[in-house]
């Protein structure tokens, strides 16, 4: 069985090893400048801990072989019966035990390989006693069984690249196998398959040499793509291949076939090697599909870097660093020696590697070749054996041949930061120290200074603006440079990180301030270079924290602004502090008219406008009136006329008009004042366009929006005749309307005659046109125009407007027209007075024949509505056929009736209860018998004026059945 100790047991355990830091010129007695006493207590980043096999008792012997993944463990132990175990790690269960002795008869196991899903166990083993041949064997996790692998027979399998992206827990899917001569092959093994599904020799790295093992073999598959690549390690020569297969191709053999043919050659560097072996190894995050480092253990030292992540790209690894081990040193060691100080193998973290040795394990940081860790394993814990990284949970495990240990690593990249802060790689320093605010300011002072002494100041500037360097001393840095762009940069950025404090924000504004003004006003400065410093001050002061310091100190900002007799940033800082009015008044006063007019326009305070408009209505009448109507509807307009009505010269009076033409047909106002004005600017300057104006507005009176009575003096005192034409007309005062048309146009005249309602208006109206165009002038040929033109007239109308000695013959032939007229006119009321009796006589006979009308009822008649006799009670019958019961009739036809009708109903029923009850005490007269009958009529007329079913129900047609459905759903429930 096994198990992980206690987490207590990582608080209680004391690491043997000796933590070594990695800042350069820090020991562990030592403590670099600025280290603190938490420094030289954190914790190691690498610590072992050991880890109990709970191994059956019935096997004694040391561990020969181990390997790990996905936290299956699988072992070899060095007993009689050489045992095979197989662990789940989280998990404190019994070993699955398979016993390897019989398949061992003259062979020694060299290596185990166990894949990705911790299912498939591959044992190579080689022979022990001549004649034999290499072979290797095959375990599937979930059984006993033991297969020996025939078709591999005479290849000693060294290397194993396992197939992550095929392999399942029943199959390794394709898979590479790299052997002593440098041979791959290709194959795949199942859980219930008796031979591999195929081998194939796929490439050959040995060329025919006996003795060329394949060391490291890793397959690896670009995510989302269908590039494969294929990393291959002998002991002096890393080889690289890569190809794109088809989707539906599960060979690997399409990888190598363009290398086999010559027309791609291989990646391989050769190196100079006193080793017969090399060590290969990848590093990604838990899990990860394809992993992002490598290292390769080799003659000349570790080379490492990245794998390429290009789907194009010609390199699979990318990058060459190289950790120089210098084994020449130990050439004039005895082979024993050498063999003990040569490292065996590594493990591969995110910066560093762990070496393992004959007798210990040493840590390497890969960026800087630090050695950070270094531990000696002495003999009672048993001969060091390997090292190895379960790449399914990233966890690294060591052996001895007696123990088993595990690594715990914490914090790995906390001292990154320094390390590429000593190599100037500032920016990734500034990612790795971010966490930590007091490494980030070193990292930043750093950064700053480089910058400063590259001659980049404004870089240097942001850099040390987030330093807790002290402000006085990166100031006095700064202002010995010529220019003052940095400083001011500096000091803003500052600024902006100071928190709440009133008192260093003033300060610093201030000195900002008297910076910017300085280099704006500097004597020798260029227009260009002084509106960009301008420019840069406007924004400066537009910030939200400088106006609100600004507003609170405004004297001493005032004060400088004046010492630097600066008049345009004395009015600038006056409108970010809202004084707008204090800038008009100095810009008017200075006859700067258009600067003060663009002032007002920046402030939203209308009193201003209604103030300065005079006076700038005076000097820029057009641009006052384009401002006025850029602000749309802001504005009071009825405040704004005494502003207006100042000015009667010909550039203000056209102005005036077109804005208050824009306030009337483009904002809709209403305000009677503002049309009576324009009805007064119009007649005095612009008579043609009051009428237009005018009839724009229409003639109901309800609805227009100017003064009748003062738009007619308007017009009178200016002789806009036409326009006091149209308003005598709106007021319905013809006779004076068609005076005044009379007497400058006889047309209107007559246009105007034409529209009183009534005839006998209309009638007047022409004979005083008559009069004024025929008296006097005894024109008949304007009298019988007049005749054609309106048919009210006749020929005995004008006439009393002719002298008494015209002859007649002038008027013979209108005279006997009319004649003609007045005898046509006879005739036809004759004709009608002939139609009117015999229309009477027809109505005579049609009342006689209703008289004579009668219905024949039977005795079993009964009503329409409730199926009774019908003579039972009083009824009423229509001429369609239908009967009724009055009161049946009655009662169907309240609710169709209206609310007066239903009152009324009420009233006359009333009404006739009472003349009933007064006919038991009194004697009925005939007056009372009347009334009744009149009360009857009437009440038939209301109940019985149409026959329910032929009259009533049809009107009823598009009227829903039920109004009330809520009353419907309380009655059914």
């Amino acid at each position: 069985m096994s198990s992980f100790d206690d987490d207590d047991s990582w608080m209680n355990y004391k690491p043997s090893a000796k933590f070594l830091p990695i800042v350069e010129g820090k020991t562990a007695d030592c403590p670099a400048a600025g280290e603190t006493d938490f420094d030289k207590l954190e914790t190691p980043i690498f610590s072992k801990r050991q880890i109990t096999l709970r191994i059956p008792s019935t096997y004694k012997g040391n561990l020969m072989h181990v390997n790990v993944n996905k936290n299956w463990l699988v072992c070899v132990l060095d007993t009689p019966q050489t045992i095979l175990l197989r662990f789940f790690l989280p998990r404190a269960l019994p070993p699955g035990e398979i016993p390897l002795e019989k398949y061992l008869a003259g062979y020694a196991i060299s290596k185990v390989f166990l894949d990705y899903t911790g299912h498939h166990t591959l044992i190579p083993i080689v022979p022990q006693t001549p004649g034999l041949s290499a072979d290797f064997l095959y375990i599937h996790g979930n059984g006993p069984k033991v297969r020996r692998v025939e078709k591999f027979k005479d290849h000693e399998i060294t290397a194993v690249a396992f197939n992550r992206y095929m392999g399942t827990e029943s199959s390794t899917g394709s898979i590479l196998l790299g052997t002593s001569r440098g041979l791959i092959f290709e194959t795949e093994l199942v859980q219930d398959g008796f031979s591999p599904l195929q081998r194939k020799q796929v490439y050959d790295l040995g060329l025919g040499r006996t003795k060329y093992p394949i060391n490291g073999l890793e397959l690896l598959r670009l995510p989302n793509t269908n590039k494969y690549m294929v990393i291959a390690t002998t002991p002096d020569c890393i080889y690289t291949f890569q190809e794109s297969l088809k989707p539906d191709d599960r060979s690997l053999q399409f990888i190598f076939a363009n290398y086999v043919n010559g027309q791609q050659v291989h990646g391989a560097e050769m190196i100079e090697t006193e080793l017969n072996y090399s060590a290969l190894q990848l590093y990604g995050e838990p899990n990860e599909k394809l992993p992002k480092q490598w290292a390769w253990l080799c003659g000349s030292g570790i080379r490492f870097g990245e794998i390429s992540t290009e789907e194009r790209s010609t390199d699979v690894l990318l990058g060459d660093s190289l950790i120089n081990l210098d084994y020449k040193q130990y050439k004039h060691l005895s082979y024993e020696e050498r063999r003990q100080n040569a490292p065996r193998t590594l493990a591969l973290t995110e910066y560093h590697a762990l070496i393992l040795y004959s007798d210990h394990i040493t840590g390497i940081c890969l960026l800087n070749e630090k050695v950070v860790y270094e531990e000696y394993f002495h003999e009672q814990v048993g001969k060091l054996l390997n090292i190895l990284r379960d790449p399914f949970t990233g966890t690294i495990y060591v052996y001895t041949d007696k123990m088993f240990f595990s690594y715990k690593i914490t914090d790995e990249q906390r001292d990154i930061w320094r390390i590429y802060l000593e190599k100037g790689q500032y920016d990734l320093a500034e990612i790795y120290a971010a966490e930590q605010p007091e490494h980030l300011d070193i990292v930043l002072i750093k950064k700053a200074d480089a910058a400063f002494e590259k001659g980049d100041y404004t870089l240097a500037a942001d850099f040390y603006a987030e330093t807790s360097k002290p402000f006085e001393e990166i100031s006095l840095k700064f202002m010995e440079l010529d220019t003052k762009k940095p400083i001011i940069r500096y000091a803003k950025k500052r600024l902006a990180m100071l928190e709440n404090d009133p008192t260093k924000i003033m300060v610093l504004v201030i000195w900002l301030v008297d910076l910017y003004l300085t280099q704006i006003n500097y004597p020798r400065r260029s227009a260009q270079e002084r509106a960009e410093w301008q420019s840069e001050f406007d924004e400066f002061m537009q910030g939200a924290r400088v106006a609100d310091c600004a507003r609170q100190n405004k004297e001493p900002i005032c004060n400088l602004l004046k010492e630097h007799a600066d008049s345009h940033n004395i009015a600038q800082f006056a409108i970010s502090i809202g004084d707008y009015e204090e800038v008009i008044e100095q810009q008017i006063g200075s006859k700067k008219f258009k600067e003060a007019l663009r002032t007002l326009t920046q402030q939203d305070n209308l009193e201003l406008y209604y103030k300065y408009c005079p006076i700038l209505m005076d000097y820029l009448p057009h641009e006052t009136i384009d401002t006025l109507m850029s602000q749309g509807r802001k504005f009071d307009i009825k405040e704004l006329i005494p502003t207006l009505v100042l000015q009667e010269s010909d550039k203000h009076i056209e102005e005036i008009i077109r804005y208050l033409e824009f306030a009337i047909y483009n904002l809709g106002e209403t305000n009677q004042a503002v049309h009576n004005y324009i009805i007064h600017l119009y007649a005095k300057y612009k008579p043609p366009k009051v009428i237009k104006y005018l009839e724009n507005e229409g003639q109901d009176v309800s609805l227009i929006h100017y003064d009748i009575n003062y738009a007619m003096i308007q017009c009178k005192l200016f002789k806009a005749n036409v326009a006091s034409v149209f308003l005598m007309c709106l007021c319905k005062m013809w006779a004076a309307a068609v005076d005044l048309a009379l007497e400058f146009d006889l047309k209107l005249a007559k246009e105007t005659a034409s529209k009183p309602t009534k005839e006998e208006d209309r009638e007047k109206m022409w004979l005083a046109i008559a009069r004024h165009e025929i008296q006097g002038t005894n024109d008949v040929k304007k009298a019988l125009d007049l005749l054609k033109e309106c048919d009210l007239l006749r020929i005995e109308d004008l006439l009393p407007f002719f002298s008494d000695f015209e002859k007649i013959d002038d008027f013979k032939e209108p005279i006997c027209a009319a004649l003609k007229d007045y005898n046509l006119k006879i005739l036809e009321l004759k004709h009608e007075m002939d139609e009117c009796d015999k229309q009477a006589e027809r109505v005579i006979k049609d009342l006689q024949n209703v008289r004579e009308r009668s219905i024949r009822i039977n005795a079993q008649e009964n009503c329409s509505l409730c199926d009774s006799f019908l003579m039972v009670k009083p009824f009423i019958v229509f001429i369609c056929g239908h009967k009724f019961h009055s009161d049946c009739l009655e009662k169907k036809i309240l609710p169709t009736l209206s609310s007066d009708q239903s009152r009324r109903l009420r009233t006359i029923k009333q009404q006739l209860d009472a003349l009933v009850t007064q006919s038991f005490v009194m004697d009925i007269s005939e007056e009372m018998l009347l009334q009744r009958a009149e009360l009857k009529i009437e009440i038939e007329e209301i109940v019985a004026g149409d026959c329910y079913f032929c009259g009533v129900m049809i009107d009823m047609i598009d009227q829903p059945f039920v109004n009330d459905w809520d009353q419907v759903n309380v009655d059914w429930e």
